[in-house]
C-alpha cells in the first residue's frame, strides 16, 4: 500500500523507546496542542495532523493498546514498532518526548496494534 505521507515519515529520525511505562495515554488539551504544533513544525501533511493528534489519546487507540491491561499483555510486541521522533518545542513541554508509529512503517505489526495513518505516543522519558 502506498501512503501519501511516506515522504514526510522518511524525513523523521528513528526513535527507540526504552521505557514503555513512561507513556502518557491521556494527554490533556495543552499537551495535545503541543503535539499539534510539533507535528506541524516537523512538516507533517496538514490533512493528517488533526487525526494524529486524536490518535495520541488512548480512547482512539487500537484494541491491542486501548486499556492498561491490554497494553501490559502486549508490551512484548512493542519492541517491533518502527517509531520516529517528533521534535518538541522548548518551553514547558520540552520535557516530553513524542514519537509517531506510522502505519506505512509498521505493516508487519498485528492489526490490533496499529492505526491509519498512525499513532502518536507521548513519553515523560525513555526515548533514545
Amino acid at each position: 500500500m502506498v501512503h501519501e505521507y511516506a515522504g514526510w515519515v522518511s524525513t523523521l529520525q528513528p526513535a527507540w523507546v526504552t521505557s514503555w511505562g513512561a507513556m502518557l495515554s491521556t494527554p490533556d488539551p495543552k499537551i495535545q496542542a503541543m503535539i499539534k504544533r510539533a507535528l506541524e513544525d516537523s512538516g507533517c501533511p496538514q490533512h493528517i495532523v488533526n487525526e494524529l493528534v486524536e490518535n495520541a489519546h488512548e480512547r482512539a487507540w487500537p484494541p491491542g493498546l486501548h486499556t492498561l491491561e491490554t497494553r501490559q499483555l502486549n508490551r512484548g510486541h512493542y519492541e517491533n514498532y518502527v517509531a520516529k521522533r517528533i521534535p518538541v518545542p522548548y518551553g514547558p513541554y520540552g520535557k516530553y518526548q513524542v514519537v509517531v508509529v506510522m502505519s506505512c512503517d509498521n505493516e508487519h505489526m498485528a492489526q490490533d496494534l496499529i492505526l491509519e495513518p498512525g499513532l502518536v505516543m507521548v513519553f515523560g522519558h525513555g526515548v533514545e
